[in-house]
């Protein structure tokens, strides 16, 4: 949930947001424009040799994660319990494919060494679905963790959680609910099925339609399901939040896709998968941009009719350490099920880091470890992890190309997750250093005493923000060098070093 960290801090943000609606459209212009203009880069980074399709989508899921904390708290907001699970929610969706869609909406359908035509209406219609199920997890995710909830209502939502993930790594359980479709409704899913394409033995174009596109409809499904459970369960933050991320991405993933069309025409002039991806990336911006605007109206609507948000609220402490141990598990199976495709050992490393800190929330003296030390502790710890993991996934997947340019490997020497002994030498120190920083912060929020503030302070600078976009924009930049599209990067860097200055420079003035 979004907590109020002081009525003091808050109460100067939040009167003009109320009462001006000059002001409060200026904000939200400043924060699409930071947000997309970081998805953009984010995204693109995410489809990039170096990151694969769910680690990758970490990326623009903590960036924006933390864009949403470090706003939140200059309003005088809480929101360190936000960041992790808007980036993992998100990053499952990396697992969706997608790839035969860009033939099918040039009107070309691949049928082993046969190229049928198709529909353009068809490829449109499965990129719209499946820009559902990898915006719908974050949507959903992002609102459990701003929602209320009862311990019956965990229940349910950890079965959904359990299910989504069976949809997207159980590999044969998605061939078996494949074959189920082929026998029952095959022209539901799969284009000229009636062709009698689908039987016998499927050549590889086939088969991956197949397995796309039941893939891709179950997550939809899926999406449905958790919008209905929460319509059920009157959680109206859940329903609207996964509702416009769900929705709204399916409309932008589409979009964005135009852009392939210039294969057809000029197939050489530029990355044409590369502008997709860049607008994929600030269309998704955008829309947690406006989540961010409509979660913030909801708080501020809770308030006036004296609904408990702030820190003394009865759900922050009813929880306790059955919730520290829910959030434990869940958050490491997430991360597990980001690495363990292509760095398995890598994975379960990240895995235990996390779910131990997490569980270590509840460790110390009895008298003075109580419901609300737990919860303060996880939040921190979730923060921390959450910059941590960005920045480790960074210089993991940056380590690929650098290593190129500086000419101590060959592409082919780091294909497909590889790991020479230079790669590895030349992403030491930097691993060494990220998780020695993220340990001491943790120790400090673990160790007796030791107030929160102190900690998590630092960590909402602007000048620590702006750290992190820039160094974003380089990582950004040696991805693609030398590309000629680079200067893309650098736009939209400029572009949200901008916006976050002139938003500075508003909430300066506003406080």
């Amino acid at each position: 949930m979004i907590t109020i960290i002081s009525k003091k801090t808050h109460t100067p943000h939040k009167a003009p947001r109320t009462t001006d609606n000059h002001s409060a459209f200026f904000e939200l212009c400043l924060t699409i424009t930071l947000f997309g203009s970081m998805g953009a880069i984010t995204w693109a980074i995410r489809g990039t040799a170096g990151w694969g399709g769910v680690d990758g989508t970490v990326l623009p899921g903590m960036t924006w994660g933390l864009l949403w904390y470090y706003i939140c708290y200059r309003n005088g907001l809480d929101a360190r319990g936000i960041v992790l699970w808007l980036g993992l929610g998100i990053a499952l969706g990396g697992e969706l494919g997608y790839g035969q869609y860009v033939s099918w909406i040039q009107g070309r359908f691949h049928a082993g060494e046969n190229i049928l035509p198709i529909s353009p209406w068809i490829g449109y219609r499965w990129f719209f679905l499946c820009g559902i199920g990898w915006a719908a997890p974050g949507g959903i995710l992002l609102g459990w963790a701003l929602s209320r909830a009862t311990v019956r209502m965990w229940i349910v939502r950890s079965l959904l959680l359990v299910l989504l993930l069976f949809l997207l790594f159980a590999w044969p359980l998605v061939d078996r609910l494949g074959q189920v479709c082929l026998r029952l409704c095959p022209d539901l899913l799969f284009p000229h099925a009636d062709l009698g394409l689908y039987s016998g033995e499927l050549d590889k174009h086939l088969s991956r339609t197949v397995y796309t596109n039941t893939q891709n409809f179950f997550v939809f499904i899926w999406w449905l399901a958790a919008l209905t459970v929460a319509a059920i369960g009157k959680d109206r933050v859940t329903l609207t939040i996964g509702s416009l991320l769900g929705f709204g991405f399916g409309l932008g993933f589409m979009q964005s896709a135009l852009w392939c069309i210039g294969y057809s025409y000029a197939p050489n002039y530029m990355d044409w998968w590369k502008m997709w991806e860049l607008n994929a990336g600030f269309n998704l911006g955008v829309l947690y941009a406006l989540a961010l605007f409509w979660a913030r109206r909801n708080l501020y609507s809770s308030l006036s009719k004296n609904e408990p948000f702030d820190k003394s609220s009865k759900e922050d402490l009813s929880f306790g350490w059955q919730k520290t141990v829910f959030l434990a598990f869940a958050g490491g199976l997430l991360i597990f099920f980001i690495g363990f495709e292509y760095f398995f050992y890598t994975g379960l490393f990240l895995t235990l880091f996390y779910t131990v800190a997490t569980l270590f929330t509840m460790s110390g003296k009895r008298r003075i470890i109580d419901s609300n030390t737990i919860s303060e502790r996880q939040k921190s710890i979730s923060l921390i992890f959450s910059i941590f993991l960005l920045l480790f996934l960074l210089f993991h997947g940056g380590s690929e190309r650098a290593g190129i340019l500086l000419g101590l490997y060959q592409a082919e020497a780091v294909d497909q997750y590889a790991w020479p002994s230079a790669r590895i030498f030349l992403f030491a120190p930097f691993a060494i250093l990220i998780v020695g920083v993220a340990l001491y912060k943790m120790w400090r929020i673990m160790r007796n005493g030791e107030r929160v503030d102190r900690v998590i302070r630092p960590l909402s600078r602007p000048e620590y923000m702006i750290d992190l976009m820039t160094l974003i924009g380089f990582i950004g930049a040696l991805s693609i060098w030398p590309a000629k599209i680079g200067v893309l990067y650098a736009f939209f860097i400029f572009l949200a070093l901008f916006a976050f200055c002139r938003l500075e420079r508003f909430l300066n003035n506003t406080g």
